[in-house]
């Protein structure tokens, strides 16, 4: 706090320090406080400040927002002003690390909200393109952005947003996890419900689709709903290569999706229970390279995927030009390792690695993660009860995928229930022309 006083006149001014621009306030704001304290007629403010009324507890914490917020708080002749010179330090707009550009823009999010609009605005130049502004956390003020297109989105996709984010209740936004809890269908769901990216191309892409998107202050992401379990399969690289390529690329996808959540159970029934399915030269080769091992199917699986798991944290800690690298090659040569000590078979480390590899292809890592959650579960069920124990336990989290929803959407839409017109455009890429809305739920009708 600093106090000023001309005659016998004086102002008090409370700021943060680091978080104003310390030249307009010395050369600028401290000037014109003075001058308005020499007046004759009275205090006269300075131009750009804003006059704070308080009156309740409310009004309060709206000082105290502003305050920390990078404004200098005015206090003279009986009143509050605010005078907004914020400086706040911020990192200019790059390539999200987690989406790697080749042919789109390199632009992505960064921790500030305006600048994250900015990003948006500037590829939707339209007065259709609606952005409310939004406060949760009661003690934290974590302003959050809510967007989307008046003419496309449904009322009541947008009525459910603003009502999920006005009945928050926590004091304290600490993370992107938690608000993701807070404003999902199910906070406990073993799937992710909203989806995530760090590009505002994307986000552009999703709410001319009909879709909502969130934007938080200090996060350099945007979050999309609703989603549906082929949406996570989709990236934002999608729209800017070639509809043959990109169709390959969800297929390969969902082939992977399926290969890392399914081959490990599906693996170890077939080895450990039901061998008489194996044609006999492969037969012979898996009982050789059993022959002297120290450990069940069942119990060198999990040591394989637990090493796995192991490199992929690892990779994750070190600097992304070798971490992907230490991931795979790391754990192809402690596998190569391993098989020498007699640890292991040649045939799981194939196994394993397939396993681990297929996992690269999915896109949202919050899915990544569900998914090596549910493979435990389904190599217990495999372990116990073999192919039937398989079946079961893969039916079982489809029964689970059909009974979540995203914002009202069925997330195995539109296939559960089915929509023919939608089936083919949920797995396939088309040609521009034939396009109706890829991503999220139909436009409502003019």
């Amino acid at each position: 706090m600093e106090r000023i006083s001309v005659g016998e006149r004086s102002a008090v001014l409370a700021y943060t320090d680091r978080m104003i621009d310390g030249a307009l306030f010395a050369e600028k704001l401290l000037p014109e406080v003075r001058a308005g304290l020499a007046d004759s007629r009275g205090f006269i403010p300075p131009l750009a400040a804003v006059p704070l009324h308080v009156v309740d507890e409310r009004h309060r914490m709206n000082v105290f927002a502003q305050l920390f917020s990078g404004s200098v708080i005015l206090f003279a002749d009986g009143r509050i002003y605010g005078y907004p010179i914020a400086d706040l330090p911020q990192r200019t707009p790059e390539e999200s690390s987690a989406e790697i550009s080749v042919k789109g823009p390199r632009d992505g999010f960064i921790e500030e909200l305006p600048v994250n609009l900015t990003l948006v605005r500037r590829r939707l130049r339209t007065p259709d393109l609606k952005v409310e502004q939004h406060k949760i956390g009661s003690e934290s003020q974590t302003k959050i952005a809510l967007l989307y297109m008046a003419s496309i989105a449904p009322p009541g996709l947008v009525k459910e947003a603003r009502h999920r984010l006005k009945k928050i209740t926590a004091k304290v936004i600490s993370g992107s996890g938690q608000w993701e809890e807070m404003i999902a269908d199910r906070s406990n769901s073993l799937f992710p419900l909203i989806d995530y990216t760090g590009r505002p191309d994307y986000v552009v892409r999703s709410l001319i689709a009909g879709r909502v998107a969130f934007l938080m202050e200090g996060v350099p992401l945007g979050y999309l709903a609703p989603i549906n379990l082929y949406n996570l399969l989709k990236s934002a690289e999608d729209n800017h290569n070639s509809f043959y390529y990109v169709t390959l690329e969800r297929i390969l996808r969902l082939f992977g999706f399926v290969t890392t959540l399914a081959l490990p159970g599906f693996w170890v029934a077939l080895s450990a229970f039901n061998v008489d399915q194996f044609p006999f030269p492969l037969l012979s080769t898996i009982v050789m390279s059993r022959s002297g091992l120290p450990m069940s199917t069942t119990m060198e699986m999990f040591f394989m995927l637990g090493m796995f798991e192991l490199f992929r944290e690892a990779g994750l800690r070190l600097p992304q030009a070798v971490g992907q690298t230490v991931a795979v090659v790391g754990g192809i040569i402690v596998g190569d390792a391993a098989i020498r000590a007699g640890l292991t078979s040649p045939t799981m480390l194939v196994v394993s690695a397939i396993t681990n590899i297929s996992s690269f292809t999915l896109v949202n890592q919050t899915l990544l993660g569900s998914v090596s959650l549910m493979r435990i579960g389904v190599v217990l069920a495999s372990s116990f009860l073999g192919m039937f124990g398989f079946f079961v336990s893969m039916f079982a989290i489809l029964f689970y995928l059909a009974s979540l929803s995203s914002f009202g959407v069925p997330y195995l839409s539109p296939i559960a229930p089915i929509k023919w017109r939608d089936f083919w455009f949920a797995f396939l890429r088309f040609p521009a022309k034939y396009l109706h809305n890829p991503l999220g739920p139909r436009p409502k009708s003019k």
